[in-house]
């Protein structure tokens, strides 16, 4: 018999209600052990923090109807003292006899025997800790497994590990050994979204999943904390992410100072010192508290070591730094770092340790020198940590070195968004200097600025003309460099010309009017970066999705990196190619992208990550799943609030305006098109024109806005001449979603000059109602169910079914319809909802049932599907009404698309 169809119910609700466990199949596993006749124990290894203790308890729970548990708890002051553990068991025990592992035994057994005598069940005994066991009650223990008078659940860390004696029974096949792992970004999402109970960005996922490694200990942490100090909040109903995570709050700082309470003083000491210099070379550890110390730490996976040939020292667990830090008293934290400068015989080589040794400095009030400041400046800023950044930056004396800090402090502002104090940081020293060096310093970012408040090309270059008067005076007083400073305010103006244009996605007066290029070569790959962006713009406009992705994809490789003062270069080009491979409708290449962007630092993507959400739902848009789209497009919005410096909340304000009219929710479109009237609009001229056809689509889908086809054709022909085919396409696809099939002819005249297959399927579906043949509406449908499209792929079906009603074929009509029924399923599905219905579906027919639907969902007779299958067709009947029986249907029309097996 099946033991495990006897298991209570009510604790695996306890269990799944636990929003920290994420062990549903360690549970499973742990209790079949357990109740089977083959192990005598189970045995849960993993790191500190990592859930033994919780997973322990519930299987505790889940067994506590049919066995006895008895409680053992390995406890580290006794580690050392035999039988210690087992003290309130054999306190009747003689003295003399204390130390008799047969007198222990038999007094452990009778204190055991009387529980189970009470119990009338089996006996279950659970040690937690075993870790910290003596040899000899793991012996005790062991013994009473090994003779079948109790089972044993036992739970350890993985280092130092368990005593020989329990490990001895994994080794013999009588144990079954389960090991933790570190939560995976899914069981982290899942758990996210119990704690929180509302939507949660994916890049909040992300950035708490990696921040915690895995460990729910540490996630359970950072998500109290962050929701304390205001890091992790709810707006509109979406948890996002207001700045990077702060890993010294109360509940980190609690399971840091319990974890310090387990080390001696050396040990303490090692962690201090590595917290505070890390990376850090070990021989300098070593040197400073012993060799053992730094062993035992590395040995319990507190502190890690790097490869030969230079090993250096850092924290097991990063977000364990700052708590670290936050713990030890300036006066004890210069002590410390006057105990180890005095055995350095250099300054760090790498990026982070020199911003580790700076950022020590400045917490100890210790004084360093301007350009150290504005190198850990320069470092901070490019890792998003901006507090630091402007810390170092504000302590910079050197008057021309202040010029550069400024800059800094201006990027920081960038950051997030707050254009206006990052203007005023520039301002003060744009076209001044008397150095070319710190004349050309932040010209790039306080034209990017510039732009980010809505100024025009024209105007932004206008106000530049001030760097080249400023390096003609410069070169005047500096006759003998007069050439080379000429020179390179030239080459930064050139540069700075062809960004801003860039940006706004509009070509200059000096450029040639066909091709949209710069006369003569590029003065640098800043300003061959920004010429292919431009040229990649052009072509998007005029409906070469392919080309303009080869475009900005040289682009990106043309820009290179190392670009400080343009730290945004390439999520601007990476927001350049999304545009274009989405336009295409190359979706595969889209995800592809956009995974790279997710994949940078947590910072990062905060400051990005909304563009990326943007990005999704204006995909889910195009492919016709405007529910998804209304939930991906309004979380983006509210991170869009918080960071944008890609400037796409317009954009996206109308994408969501546009998805809310699609589904009919009047009240969020309101909201959403409020916020769009109320945000500057977007830099670039081609998302600026794509908005407005959104907000145009969505007015018209809300009813009692007549004007609209006539006013997106327009928006598809700004200058009235027809040199935007790809401007044209995208408006007249907004006007085919609408039902105006007499754009279906203009869209066939522009097919030539349209690439990617969103426009391939679309100006098939046009050509098909051109012709308005059934057979070609059933085949336009399955091109657009190739690209993806669903929302076009219905409504070409939707023509087919028409077109066989109208010749009387029923039989061709109900497979159009099923066809139909189908896109719009996939339409209207939430996420991952696909799958699980068509998971569902498979669990319920039979193989033979399965193979039958599917070849009725494609249009086969009875007759036909008999023949297909070698069957008769009272044995095809009589599957059919037995799967319309188990999926709730009434017939052949409703049947779902299930594929064969």
């Amino acid at each position: 018999m099946d033991s495990s169809r006897n298991r209570a119910t009510v604790p695996r609700e306890a269990v799944r209600s636990n929003p920290l466990t994420g062990r549903a199949e360690d549970l499973d596993s742990a209790v079949e052990a357990l109740q089977g006749s083959t192990h005598v124990a189970v045995l849960l290894l993993g790191d500190s923090g990592i859930g033994k203790s919780t997973l322990l308890d519930a299987v505790v729970t889940e067994l506590q109807s049919t066995m006895t548990p008895v409680r053992i708890h390995g406890s580290p002051s006794l580690t050392n003292v035999p039988y210690g553990v087992l003290g309130p068991f054999i306190v009747g025990l003689p003295v003399q006899e204390a130390t008799s592992q047969l007198a222990v035994l038999r007094t452990f057994w009778s204190r055991l025997e009387e529980e189970r005598r009470a119990s009338q069940k089996p006996l279950l005994l659970v040690v937690d800790d075993a870790h910290d066991l003596d040899e000899a009650t793991a012996g005790i223990l062991v013994e009473l497994a090994a003779a079948g008078w109790a089972k044993l659940l036992v739970a350890s860390a993985t280092r130092p590990g368990l005593p020989e004696p329990l490990l001895q029974l994994w080794f013999e096949g009588i144990a079954e050994r389960i090991d933790l792992r570190p939560l995976t970004q899914g069981q982290t999402a899942d758990i996210l979204e119990r704690a929180l109970g509302s939507q949660v960005l994916p890049n909040v996922t992300e950035i708490l999943w990696e921040a915690s490694e895995g460990n729910p200990l540490l996630l359970s942490g950072l998500i109290d904390d962050a929701k304390n100090d205001g890091t992790l909040l709810q707006r509109n109903g979406v948890w996002l992410l207001a700045r990077p995570l702060n890993s010294h709050g109360d509940r980190l700082t609690d399971v840091v100072r319990r974890q310090l309470l387990r080390r001696s003083p050396e040990e303490r000491q090692a962690l201090n010192l590595v917290a505070l210099a890390e990376p850090v070379s070990r021989e300098l550890i070593e040197s400073t508290v012993g060799e053992d110390p730094v062993a035992v730490l590395i040995e319990h996976e507190l502190i890690r070591v790097t490869p030969a040939p230079h090993p250096q020292l850092r924290l097991w667990h990063s977000i364990y730094g700052d708590t670290l830090r936050n713990l030890i008293s300036p006066a004890r934290s210069l002590q410390l770092r006057q105990s180890l400068l005095r055995l350095m015989d250099s300054e760090p080589t790498s990026a982070e340790g020199l911003l580790r040794q700076v950022s020590w400095s400045m917490e100890c009030g210790v004084e360093v020198d301007d350009r150290q400041l504005l190198r850990a400046a320069v470092l901070a800023s490019r890792l998003y940590e901006d507090d630091l950044a402007r810390k170092a930056a504000a302590l910079v004396k050197d008057p021309e070195l202040q010029v550069a800090a400024r800059s800094v402090t201006a990027r920081t502002f960038f950051n997030t968004s707050d254009y206006a104090a990052a203007r005023d940081s520039l301002e003060a020293d744009f076209a001044k200097g008397l150095s070319v060096a710190v004349l050309l310093t932040g010209t790039l970012m306080w034209a990017a600025v510039q732009a980010a408040l809505g100024h025009s090309p024209a105007d932004i270059m206008d106000r530049a003309g001030a760097l080249l008067e400023a390096g003609e005076r410069l070169a005047r007083e500096n006759p003998e460099d007069a050439e080379g400073i000429l020179s390179a305010t030239r080459e930064r103006y050139a540069t700075m010309h062809a960004m801003v244009f860039a940006l706004a996605g509009e070509y200059p007066e000096s450029a040639d009017p066909e091709t949209g290029v710069l006369a003569g070569p590029p003065a640098n790959t800043l300003e061959a970066a920004f010429r292919l962006a431009l040229e990649s713009e052009r072509l998007l406009v005029q409906g070469k999705a392919v080309q303009a992705f080869a475009k900005v994809s040289e682009a990106l490789e043309s820009a290179g990196s190392g670009h400080d003062e343009l730290y945004f270069l390439a999520e601007f080009l990476v927001a350049r190619a999304a545009a274009a491979v989405i336009h295409g409708g190359d979706w595969k290449a889209a995800e592809t992208l956009l995974a790279g962007v997710a994949a940078g630092p947590g910072p990062n993507r905060i400051s990005f990550g909304g563009g990326v959400h943007a990005a999704h739902g204006i995909i889910l848009l195009y492919q016709g799943k405007a529910a998804q789209a209304l939930n991906a497009l309004g979380a983006a919005l509210e991170s869009l609030r918080l960071a944008d410096p890609q400037q796409l909340f317009a954009l996206t304000s109308s994408m969501a305006f546009a998805a809310a009219a699609d589904v009919g929710a009047k009240d969020k479109a309101a909201v959403f098109l409020a916020d769009y009237e109320a945000a500057a609009p977007a830099v670039s001229r081609y998302l600026r024109m794509l908005s407005q056809m959104a907000v145009t689509y969505g007015k018209a889908r809300l009813g009692n806005y007549p004007g609209a086809l006539e006013e997106l054709r327009a928006l598809g022909r700004p200058q009235g001449d027809g040199s935007t085919p790809g401007l044209e396409f995208d408006s007249l696809a907004f006007c085919l979603a609408l039902g105006d099939r007499d754009a279906a002819s203009r869209l066939l005249e522009l097919q030539p000059e349209l690439e990617g297959p969103r426009a391939a399927a679309i100006c098939h579906y046009a050509a098909a109602i051109s012709t308005d043949v059934a057979t070609d509406h059933l085949e336009a449908g399955k091109s657009c169910e190739d690209a993806e499209l669903w929302g076009f792929a219905a409504l070409a079906y939707d023509s087919a079914a028409n077109g066989y009603r109208a010749a009387g074929d029923t039989l061709r009509e109900r497979m159009a319809m099923s066809q139909r029924k189908r896109c719009l399923d996939r339409a209207d599905s939430v996420a991952g909802q696909e799958q699980e219905a068509e998971a569902d579906a498979l669990g319920l027919l039979t193989r033979r049932e399965r193979d039958i639907v599917a070849l009725a969902v494609r249009g086969l007779s009875d007759r036909q599907i008999a023949a297909e299958l070698q069957v008769s067709i009272r044995t095809v009947e009589g599957h059919l009404y037995r799967s319309y029986a188990k999926l709730n249907v009434k017939g052949r029309d409703q049947l779902p698309g299930v594929s064969p097996s």
